[in-house]
């Protein structure tokens, strides 16, 4: 075991993350939750939300031999990412380029432009779950035109909020 503080990838109990964060930060150098900003699907809608980027894991930095057992015995802690029974250390390029990607930890992913022309679908609203072709935004980002594809009529045009529709291959 090593005597020099190094980053190891913490396994988590599901929905532990943050718990275990909070617990680990007072005992160790560093702990890092890294953050995802998505949308996602909420009560019909889509709505933006923020999780761990790796459900189920964090990293922390510690000195493995004085530490081990403080940790891994952590109400909260699965295990670590370990090769056989020694955990593996995460070289510190990979903690700095996870931090390069996101804003006080949390990154975000920003939704595809759509294009003219783009296969979208309705994903909130009366018009949920139909297929339609992106036509164009209007005022901005807010709105958009769509044609709307149905069986009576090809190309009923609507205008409707920018995140009631999402594109799809």
């Amino acid at each position: 075991m090593s005597n020099r503080e190094d980053w190891y990838l913490v396994r988590t109990k599901p929905g532990k993350e943050r718990w275990v964060h909070d617990q680990l930060a007072v005992m160790l150098p560093e702990v890092f939750l890294p953050l995802l900003e998505a949308k996602t699907p909420r009560w019909g809608k889509m709505a933006w939300a923020t999780g761990p980027l790796f459900p189920g894991y964090l990293f922390a930095r510690f000195e493995l031999h004085a530490r081990y057992f403080d940790v891994k015995y952590l109400p909260g802690v699965h295990g670590f990412v370990s090769a056989g029974m020694d955990p593996l250390a995460v070289p510190d390029a990979v903690i700095e380029e996870i931090r390069r990607r996101g804003v006080g930890g949390v990154i975000k992913i920003q939704e595809p432009a759509m294009g003219s022309g783009d296969k979208v679908r309705v994903v909130e609203g009366p018009f949920r779950g139909f297929e339609a072709i992106f036509e164009r935004y209007l005022s901005g980002a807010e709105r958009v035109a769509i044609l709307l594809s149905t069986i009576e009529a090809s190309g009923v045009r609507m205008v409707l909020p920018a995140s009631a529709v999402a594109k799809y291959s």
